[in-house]
């Protein structure tokens, strides 16, 4: 296997058509025993929140180039967010089974998956380092502060063996495929701007020509 392809195995775990099965799946685990029903509809909310803002910071720029053009910025990396916010929760309800110890490591096991899911991001060229960087702050906001609040009753259910065990035959049949989240906003941005989306190398041509404007001003301008 190269390093390339490895890459490309990598950001497959970040990808919408992974998460959003594992989010649906923790929901379902939390949300079939009562007590813990309400934890399930707080986890929806909140993985409703980083999904929003992902896709907002992605509509203002395809729709009206809402950017960072220095930094290169085109929207928030919803692999990263999404990455940051899932494996750590998911990690951790697992590990809380067998105390807080567990659920620590589990966590950070998932921070690390998330972290290499970044990575990967940038190295394939997909995001830049900002929008990168950007998303896993935001997915590790969300998670870091939903775990603390809710550490002591983020668990599974009595038999949690059944849960990991669906979430291990569901895996193989979602990882692999891409979810078209990029065409679904770039399709509603048009719609809503009335133009074509902005793409990256419309920010490329918008800063190459700033550039070229600042360089033919005269001196003390």
């Amino acid at each position: 296997m190269s390093a390339g392809q490895a890459w490309v195995d990598v950001t497959g775990l970040g990808d919408s058509a992974v998460l959003l099965p594992c989010i649906a799946l923790v929901a379902l685990w939390l949300g079939l025993p009562k007590a813990t029903r309400y934890l399930a509809w707080r986890w929806l909310a909140l993985v409703l929140v980083v999904i929003g803002l992902v896709a907002l910071s992605k509509l203002a720029f395809m729709g009206w180039m809402v950017s960072l053009p220095s930094l290169d910025f085109t929207g928030v990396s919803g692999h990263s967010a999404l990455a940051m916010l899932v494996w750590p929760a998911l990690a951790g309800l697992v590990g809380m089974r067998r105390g807080l110890r567990f659920q620590a490591l589990g966590v950070l096991l998932g921070v690390a998956l998330a972290l290499a899911v970044g990575w990967s991001r940038v190295v394939l060229h997909a995001h830049s380092p900002s929008e990168v960087v950007l998303g896993l702050l935001l997915g590790a906001l969300a998670v870091l502060a939903f775990l603390w609040w809710h550490r002591h009753v983020w668990r599974l259910p009595e038999r949690g063996f059944v849960a990991v065990l669906s979430l291990l035959l569901v895996l193989p049949f979602v990882y692999g495929h891409r979810f078209p989240s990029v065409s679904l906003v770039s399709d509603v941005a048009s719609y809503v701007s009335g133009h074509p989306a902005y793409t990256r190398h419309d920010l490329q041509l918008f800063r190459r020509h700033a550039a070229l404007v600042g360089r033919a001003l005269p001196a003390g301008y």
